[in-house]
């Protein structure tokens, strides 16, 4: 038996760190089991439950295997198996072709963070930066949020996350994320903190089962939160507990914000979220008597709205406001992705080898059915992606894939909805066969994962797949495609400072905080001045769109998309099959449904301008009248009720440029 350090690479808060025991021998299942890390901080010795039976989705029997090469048309999973080197083959005389008739820039990469690994993600660049191509950049998930935070911060990490169990932290205020189901590592700290004699708040768009541990809640509909935390604002103002003096002397402009913060009008606000005062007064008495002891924990549902970064602007100012920043616990806790730049720049570079090519044409992930449907793209490579699951707008995308003049390559572990729109597949290697490293966003630090033995051997890894396809483009003496991945993951480490490589070569992770370290104590932020800029904070924006949220016909409603809890996005639903079914489900409150004169279990209904589709009612009573739910995330192998994200626009959040996936209105009707 052998054991190997392994960090699970899912776009997951945990990145959970773990020893895996494998059989080398054996002649198929060699990975037999992984041990979670106690030591480790964070991980602190389990996983979430969504994905405990690890083995069992590495070798199951659906697991691709083969090369594939479409023989049906577009839309279907029809493909014939194919030698690898025969579609290696195929695909480097296509580009070559592609090139001569349309140009370098008329093939596209994109990718995303289906494995967080950052080999995974950034090693095939060296492929297209020698090709010239175009590529895409940006995100789908929390971009929004971190270009609202870096206007005030320079940065949109500021806080060390394990603070929340800080013998000085008083009050944690968890606003729009579910912990118990999408980040349990967080909740286990939470929970941890409550013990100790921490209070709770908890705000959401629906009552999630972290409620039943709040000292008090409340739910706010979506795109909305910037209204109540105004609210909020303008009571911390008229009873003058805001901390001047912090204002004074870390933040630009605060005289300006003290003006636009006494013009606020509560009672316009609390009629546009349908409160009595009396609903929040305790709430926002706690935030007031715990100040300087006050934690915020920011979910991303939040700024998944065409005005996200200006949201998540105005709910941490409520923290800036009481002078909650820079000592021990108190923060804004978002993505910590940022403080791993201080060691990751040197890596990105180097596994890109980005100064050995001209820059690439770019293209904004979010807009790319937008950009396929222009007709100057005539071959896509697709990978760590689901494109046709996870972007906005599907009907677009699937219309743009649909192009009989576009040739698309996908590398995937599973035939998905992506796969049907392929020309060739290429059957990928699962993470844990494939040496990579890893850098968490929630808490910051990076760990390493050491490749166990892969039983197919035509599974590739992402970087294998484009070093073989160089090979057949006749880049034979180029260096960037000499090393493999376990010598570039070897020089990475090389370039780390000595602490943070030592940590990884013994223990298999380093993680960059303590429980009391406290980032920025000198309250000097990498602004131009050193400052917060307030200057940057607006309370006007998103009129027309908030006024159509209100003034709602009575069968229209405001629609939440989140990925249910045994799935991660559209991935697990091979070894999760016995859930499948809550993807045909509309969720609706009761009074709604009695209002709208429907019947649970009936067939219903739901459209708007980007598409229409019929789904089975429910009930929930997690959810606010006016509000609607429907899973996310459906899994290829139940495809008769299709993915929520086609109701979705893909006009992109303002400031980051990421999904406004929280943004849409649906119509709910009875069927013909």
């Amino acid at each position: 038996m052998t054991k190997r350090i392994g960090t699970c690479s899912k776009d997951c808060y945990g990145s959970c760190v773990f020893i895996g025991e494998w059989d080398d021998q054996a002649q198929e299942q060699k990975f037999l089991y992984a041990k979670p890390l106690r030591r480790h901080p964070f991980t602190n010795g389990f996983f979430c439950n969504k994905f405990i039976n690890r083995g069992s989705l590495i070798y199951h029997p659906t697991r691709l295997k083969h090369a594939l090469i479409r023989i049906g048309e577009k839309g279907k999973n029809e493909f014939d198996e194919i030698p690898l080197n025969e579609a290696i083959h195929i695909i480097a005389r296509r580009i070559k072709e592609t090139i001569l008739n349309s140009g370098n820039q008329s093939v596209l990469g994109t990718y995303n963070a289906g494995n967080y690994g950052l080999l995974s993600r950034l090693a095939p660049l060296r492929f297209f930066g020698k090709l010239g191509s175009s590529i895409t950049t940006g995100g789908i998930c929390n971009e929004g949020g971190c270009a609202g935070l870096t206007e005030l911060f320079g940065t949109y990490s500021t806080t060390n996350p394990l603070q929340l169990i800080s013998p000085k932290t008083h009050l944690i205020v968890n606003w729009g994320s579910d912990v118990v189901n999408r980040n349990v590592h967080t909740y286990y700290l939470i929970k941890k903190a409550i013990k100790k004699g921490s209070r709770l708040i908890s705000i959401d768009s629906r009552r999630t089962p972290l409620f039943k541990d709040s000292d008090q809640c409340i739910t706010i509909a979506p795109g909305m939160d910037h209204l109540f935390a105004q609210l909020i604002l303008k009571i911390i103002f008229e009873k003058g507990v805001y901390d001047r003096d912090f204002l004074y002397k870390n933040c630009a402009n605060f005289e300006e914000l003290l003006f636009e913060i006494g013009k606020i009008d509560i009672d316009r606000i609390l009629n546009q979220l349908k409160l009595k005062f009396r609903q929040v007064q305790e709430l926002i008495n706690l935030i007031i008597e715990y100040r300087h002891h006050t934690i915020f924990n920011i979910g991303y549902g939040i700024q998944k709205d065409f005005f996200g970064g200006r949201i998540v602007q105005i709910i941490a100012l409520i923290q800036i406001f009481l002078g909650n920043l820079g000592k021990e616990g108190t923060g804004i806790i978002y993505s910590q992705s940022d403080f791993n730049k201080s060691f990751l720049n040197p890596l990105i570079e180097y596994i890109t080898q980005k100064n050995a090519y001209e820059t690439l044409k770019k293209v904004k992930l979010i807009n790319l059915g937008c950009e396929l449907s222009t007709n100057d793209y005539k071959m896509l490579f697709i990978y760590n992606f689901n494109p046709v699951s996870s972007l906005p707008n599907q009907n677009r995308l699937k219309r743009s894939l649909s192009r009989s003049n576009l040739f698309t390559v996908v590398q995937e572990l599973f035939l998905t909805e992506t796969t049907k729109y392929a020309d060739i597949v290429i059957p990928s290697k699962f993470d844990v066969e494939s040496d990579d490293l890893i850098t968490p966003y929630y808490v910051p630090g990076i760990s390493i994962n050491q490749a166990g033995p892969c039983p197919y051997k035509n599974c590739l890894t992402n970087y294998e797949f484009y070093q073989k396809l160089a090979l057949e483009m006749n880049w034979h003496n180029k260096s960037l495609f000499q090393e493999n991945d376990l010598e570039i993951m070897q020089n990475c480490l090389n370039l780390l400072p000595y602490n943070i490589k030592y940590n990884i070569q013994t223990q298999g992770y380093h993680v960059l905080f303590s429980r009391n370290d406290v980032p920025y104590k000198n309250l000097q932020f990498p602004t131009r001045d050193g400052k917060i800029q307030l200057n940057q904070i607006s309370f006007n924006f998103g009129a027309t769109v908030l006024n159509e949220k209100i003034q709602r016909n009575l069968n229209e409603f405001l629609l939440l998309t989140p990925s249910y809890k045994y799935f991660l996005h559209s991935q697990l639903g091979q070894i999760n099959s016995n859930f499948l079914k809550i993807f045909e489900k509309i969720f609706l409150n009761p009074l709604d449904i009695q209002s709208l004169k429907l019947k649970i279990g009936q067939k219903i209904k739901v459209s708007n301008s980007f598409g229409n589709a019929n789904f089975i009612l429910e009930e929930q009573n997690s959810i606010d009248p006016g509000v609607a739910l429907i899973y996310s995330g459906s899994p290829m192998e139940f495809n008769k009720y299709p993915n929520p994200n086609i109701f979705i626009s893909d006009r992109p959040e303002e400031l980051g440029y990421s999904g406004a996936y929280n943004s849409a209105i649906v119509k709910i009707e009875k069927t013909d």
